[in-house]
């Protein structure tokens, strides 16, 4: 009997192997496949998501309040509905405002970097530090510059094509909403049949040890999703008032972007701050200090006061590992694996657990 469960570990470990073995021998076949298929299963990927991200409001309704639970799905529908609008209806106009002027700026700022670059190129030529012709970095530099700006103007002509892939995009958001209404209203059946599965697959001793995994990878999912919400819109929004208030140029937009940008630990947050930080310098340079007090209060009540509370103990990955994590998932999925990468890492951490224990207490019983 021990050898056979030897056998059968091995077995597994090299099927393991082999597949991570062609997943970086043909890692552009898979991606492409994996591009090329996602896309129909978006809608149920999307219904996935949402159920587990109403489930603790529906619950909240059922439950607490003792209310039914069509009821209560309609609730935390209509709650979200107009949650979403009140942001958008705040936000938009905002963003439009803050778009529309530096859409005008741009020559301005063109300029800007320009002039810039030729103060830096005469500093370092002064002080005997440049050693290649300065000449010919700097028109490198700027025609690279001039050819990027004419570029991004002309991304407001090709916007108007990008509007049916958005309805695309809406629309299977949309359909994700309706199976999640349904996945919500009939809990109990789905969990049965998903339980099932389990047992015709893995049998019934083996059922109840994945679904206990599922049980704890959801919590972990959950809890890091609903965490990141929070902190990103705390960050998002003490960012925006503390730039309203000094009159810092583009407060919205960059408050957006720092928001935004927390959502995806480290990195999205460094390059929120890079881009708010050109966006201000070269509209009114003077105003850069109030936008590192800004990013500053606001990473400090992410890593100090918020963070810590809310996200922190949710997977419970150093920060190298949430670094690996992010930049992994990321290079497989893009911008959806940077965010889904930490609780991902976060359920592989609990199959190695279970592993690891299992191992000792098999080593236990051969001593």
């Amino acid at each position: 009997m021990l050898k056979n469960t030897k056998f059968h570990n091995l077995l597994f470990l090299g099927i393991i192997l082999i597949i991570f073995q062609s997943l970086f021998q043909h890692y552009d076949s898979f991606k492409n496949l994996f591009a090329k298929y996602i896309g129909y299963l978006t809608p149920v990927l999307y219904s996935f998501f949402i159920t587990i991200l109403l489930e603790p409001i529906v619950y909240f309704f059922e439950k607490k309040l003792k209310i039914k639970r069509l009821i209560s799905i309609l609730l935390t529908t209509f709650f979200l509905l107009i949650l979403m609008c009140i942001f958008l209806g705040i936000t938009i106009p905002q963003i439009s405002k803050s778009i529309k002027e530096l859409y005008s700026k741009l020559p301005y700022m063109q300029n800007e970097i320009e002039k810039y670059i030729v103060l830096t190129f005469d500093y370092l030529e002064e002080k005997d530090i440049l050693i290649i012709n300065e000449n010919l970095i700097s028109e490198s530099i700027i025609n690279f510059i001039k050819n990027n700006i004419k570029s991004i103007q002309n991304v407001s002509i090709s916007a108007f094509w990008n509007i049916v892939w958005w309805g695309v995009s809406i629309t299977k958001l949309l359909i994700g909403f309706v199976l999640a209404f349904f996945i919500l209203l009939n809990q109990e059946y789905f969990i049965n049949f998903y339980c099932n599965i389990l047992k015709l697959i893995f049998g019934e001793k083996n059922k109840n040890k994945i679904f206990s995994f599922s049980i704890k990878s959801k919590k972990i999912l959950l809890s890091y999703i609903w965490g990141r919400i929070i902190v990103s819109l705390v960050v998002g929004l003490v960012a925006t008032v503390i730039m309203l208030i000094s009159k810092t140029p583009y407060a919205v937009l960059n408050g957006l972007l720092i928001g935004i940008g927390n959502m995806i630990p480290f990195i999205g947050s460094t390059i929120a701050g890079i881009i708010a930080f050109l966006l201000v310098v070269l509209a009114i340079p003077s105003k850069v200090i109030f936008l590192f007090i800004a990013i500053g209060v606001a990473q400090f009540v992410d890593g100090w006061i918020v963070g810590p509370k809310i996200v922190s103990e949710a997977v419970g990955m150093s920060s190298f590992w949430v670094i690996v994590s992010i930049l992994i998932c990321g290079s497989i999925m893009g911008p959806l694996g940077m965010f889904m990468g930490v609780p991902i890492f976060g359920m592989i951490k609990l199959i190695y657990i279970y592993m690891l224990n299992e191992c000792e207490k098999r080593s236990t019983n051969e001593e």
